[in-house]
């Protein structure tokens, strides 16, 4: 009876060995998975962290504008991780100097590192860069047999075709006052300086900007000018547009306006477009005095110039502004279009008339 006892005492006993070793094993186990989760969990929290730092990195890149942040490396410090932010310049301007079309964003703390690299294509949206020189400048002056002027029994009227000369010059400017070496930059010049006495007497107009104030100034003769006085800022991209209705020489009236906006009116007294053998001349970014001498030259970007034989609308002003820099001209307002450059890596002629320009030192830069 009692070996019988005993040995119940030391199967129970090896049971109860044996229940504890499992029991260790499988806390062990466990414990051990609990370690690997949060191992791996932490891997997991430090991966994203890490990513949405080198995220936050592309992020500031692109409230810089990719193509127009510095160079190098830029480092940004946080309480618990660090962003880096390298760009890449390519020999691609943009806005006249080059253009940075890579970008590398890495975000680190302390267990963990991510990377974004971001490349740029190229630009297919393209403006001018005028740098204050007089050596920047464009010659428009094919469409001067379209748009010469006469006067004839007391009303202004084309030449070619005998209809009022009512006309409109829509642009976008995005101007550089630094580099503006004169009082004024011209920004769009028909002048007639055959002889140096008729020079400022005989323009048909003259459109630019004040470097103190950043108003718009239009020029006719020399004792007929008028500025606008809404400052343009620098470094951001406005339209502008002017027209002129052309009943006759005294009672014309011109009409500018700025971002889709009335600025304001004036009187262009005895000014209209002369003919070319006359020696009348049309010029962007330059002003033309005595002697084909170029002056006043303009500082910043130009783009989407267009000229129509006709008084544009209010509404058709705003369409203009609206529909921005990569809006069709020659598309969409194609009606008494004389020209239209667009400027995306060329200056020819949008219209169907075919008025190439020629660009002189200036040079085609992506926006």
């Amino acid at each position: 009876m009692y070996s019988k006892k005993s040995q119940e005492g030391v199967f129970i006993g090896l049971f109860a060995l044996s229940t504890l070793i499992v029991i260790s094993l499988v806390v062990g186990f466990a414990s051990n998975r609990v370690t690997d989760l949060l191992s791996g969990q932490g891997q997991v929290t430090a991966g994203k962290q890490s990513y949405w730092l080198s995220f936050s990195g592309i992020e500031i890149a692109a409230i810089n504008r990719f193509a127009g942040i510095a160079a190098g490396t830029n480092t940004y410090s946080l309480n618990n991780g660090l962003i880096t932010v390298i760009g890449e310049t390519s020999a691609d301007p943009f806005n006249g100097a080059n253009r940075t079309n890579v970008i590398t964003s890495t975000g680190s703390i302390a267990d963990g590192v991510r990377k974004i690299k971001y490349t740029l294509g190229s630009s297919t949206e393209y403006a001018l860069f005028f740098d204050g020189g007089a050596g920047d400048f464009v010659d428009i002056g094919t469409i001067n047999s379209k748009m010469e002027m006469e006067v004839d029994e007391g009303v202004i009227t084309y030449v070619d075709g005998g209809t009022q000369a009512d006309f409109s010059i829509s642009f976008w400017i995005k101007p550089d006052y630094n580099n503006m070496n004169e009082d004024y930059g011209v920004i769009i010049a028909a002048n007639n300086c055959t002889d140096a006495g008729d020079c400022n007497n005989e323009r048909g107009i003259i459109i630019g900007l004040l470097k103190a104030s950043g108003f718009l100034r239009i020029w006719h003769p020399s004792s007929n000018e008028t500025d606008f006085a809404t400052a343009l800022s620098a470094d951001s991209w406005h339209h502008v547009a002017y027209t002129r209705s052309a009943a006759n020489p005294n009672l014309g009236v011109g009409t500018m306006y700025l971002n889709g906006a009335l600025l304001g009116t004036d009187n262009p007294d005895n000014s209209w477009f002369r003919s070319a053998a006359s020696g009348e001349t049309w010029f962007l970014g330059t002003e033309i005095d005595a002697g084909n001498t170029k002056s006043e030259n303009y500082a910043g970007c130009l783009d989407e110039v267009a000229i129509w034989r006709k008084a544009l609308d209010l509404a058709e002003i705003q369409t203009l502004y609206i529909q921005g820099q990569s809006f069709d001209i020659a598309t969409h307002m194609s009606t008494n279009l004389v020209a239209y450059w667009d400027f995306d890596n060329s200056g020819n002629d949008g219209s169907s008339n075919g008025f190439a320009s020629t660009v002189s030192g200036a040079i085609y830069t992506g926006y």
